[in-house]
């Protein structure tokens, strides 16, 4: 792939490529808060979580396309990986065996 972006350009688009990728986030998920306080297991959060990836991918990978740049993909996907991971085991508790609502008796 010929890559047509000076570096400054690469990192411009990076810098977008990760704020479009928070943006499917915090529009398609709920509040970082809220799912650390639900029960453990939600399947909603997990699914939304899988949409909000699977989007991210799409509107990344179209954006390295057209930026014919193998860094904005390389920067794009760490954000995917890193939100999903956050979403994903946000209620697991400390250990992942306890819960993080104290409210919760069990």
């Amino acid at each position: 792939m010929v890559n047509v972006l000076k570096p400054s350009d690469e990192l411009i688009v990076g810098a977008t490529a990760v704020s479009l990728v928070y943006a499917i986030y915090a529009q398609g998920i709920p509040p970082y808060a809220d799912v650390r306080a639900d029960d453990r297991g939600n399947m909603n959060t997990y699914k939304s979580t899988k949409m909000a990836a699977i989007t991210s991918i799409a509107a990344v990978g179209a954006l390295s396309l057209l930026a014919k740049s193998p860094t904005v993909f390389t920067i794009g996907g760490a954000m995917i990986i890193f939100e999903t991971w956050k979403y994903h085991y946000a209620n697991m508790g400390v250990d992942g065996t306890r819960e993080n609502n104290p409210n919760i008796v069990g």
